[in-house]
């Protein structure tokens, strides 16, 4: 799956009705592994969805890398001049 193309409400884990959104938000707080994930999530090895978890990661880390340096990726002409 191209999870950098699904929507954001895209469920991950059905039995515990977690969305693509919780486990970016989750990331994105700090949980930078599979297992620092299935932690926050409350999820158990090997239950169905955790697969998805660093597939998850490989997608949106960066972004939240270049978010969390100040660089958007585009220069400031990217950031229409805000990166100051």
């Amino acid at each position: 799956m191209d999870w950098g193309r699904v929507p954001a409400d895209t469920v991950v884990v059905e039995s515990k009705e977690i969305s693509l959104r919780d486990v970016v938000q989750a990331a994105a707080d700090g949980a930078d592994t599979p297992e620092a994930l299935m932690e926050v999530l409350g999820l158990e090895a090997g239950e169905e969805g955790t697969e998805h978890l660093q597939p998850i990661l490989d997608v949106f880390l960066p972004a939240i890398e270049r978010l969390r340096s100040g660089s958007c990726g585009g220069g400031c002409a990217g950031c229409s001049g805000s990166c100051h």
